[in-house]
């Protein structure tokens, strides 16, 4: 359902390409995130062409969009194995080119993990990778933008703090995005559910990230703690961020063109029903 608010979902593309637009529809979904190949192997993917046309013209019929890529949960763009590090790059100059085939003007990314070394070099081996990367994705018309995480273990991104950081180390950093997660923040330490709370986290992440860089947001509902680094997603209104959350996330003007993406559990019939309460949410 194009229009405000710009919400939608993951979802499969299984079926093809042109049914997972009109799966969309279906459920009630303005935008789509999709993986653009299987996200637990290293092989690419080849799109033939009719199927591109298909996906291009059930975008245009329907006006959904935009639809975003998530990278593959395999690829490591800060890993001090030097042959994953490679890998992962290899792999994600492939996704480039597929977002390209594809006509998607984003790909978020998780940071990666530094197990095996310390943050500052887990740091400066992704700025390294970003540094080659973004100019091919430019090339393709592609955004990278990096995922807030739950910062879980030896996983960068779980601070803002971070963010300036790793910008200081890339060239091209004003080309990058990001994307905020609800539960992975939440799992963090920034506390979502109080006005005061809410407040001091956007307050945060404007003056070390800023605002003009936000390009996506995953609304996913927590089973964990505050700040217990832990990222369970579960459905909108049933976890620990609650139903009052989404409501100040949805009436927040700044955020209103962004386009938000569920990754909540119940397949197709678990997003139609958190798309119903945004919407009823978003008033």
């Amino acid at each position: 359902m194009p229009g405000y608010p710009l919400i939608g979902a993951h979802l499969s593309t299984t079926k093809g390409l042109a049914a997972m637009v009109h799966t969309a529809v279906e459920i009630g979904a303005a935008c789509i995130q999709m993986f653009t190949a299987s996200p637990q192997q290293w092989r690419d993917k080849l799109y033939a062409p009719a199927d591109v046309e298909a996906f291009r013209a059930a975008l245009a019929e329907t006006g959904i969009g935009p639809v975003a890529s998530h990278e593959s949960y395999l690829i490591n763009l800060a890993s001090s194995d030097p042959a994953l590090l490679e890998k992962s790059r290899a792999a994600f100059v492939q996704e480039i080119a597929r977002c390209g085939v594809l006509g998607l003007p984003i790909v978020i990314v998780h940071w990666g993990s530094y197990k095996g070394s310390t943050l500052e070099e887990g740091l400066a081996r992704l700025a390294e990778s970003l540094n080659l990367l973004i100019p091919p994705a430019e090339n393709a018309g592609v955004q990278i933008v990096l995922e807030t995480t739950a910062g879980q273990g030896s996983y960068l991104g779980g601070e803002f703090s971070q963010f300036p950081r790793l910008f200081e180390m890339v060239t091209l950093q004003e080309r990058l995005g990001v994307c905020l997660d609800t539960c992975h923040v939440y799992a963090a330490g920034y506390d979502l559910t109080t006005d005061e709370g809410y407040a001091r986290t956007w307050a945060e992440f404007d003056h070390l990230i800023g605002l003009d860089r936000l390009r996506a947001m995953h609304l996913n509902d927590t089973e964990k703690l505050l700040a217990s680094h832990a990222d369970r997603h579960c459905n909108i209104g049933k976890g620990l961020l609650g139903a009052d959350t989404f409501t100040r996330l949805l009436h927040d003007p700044r955020l209103r063109d962004v386009p938000k993406y569920l990754e909540t559990p119940g397949g197709d019939e678990g997003y139609a029903a958190d798309l119903a309460l945004l919407r009823e949410l978003a008033g």
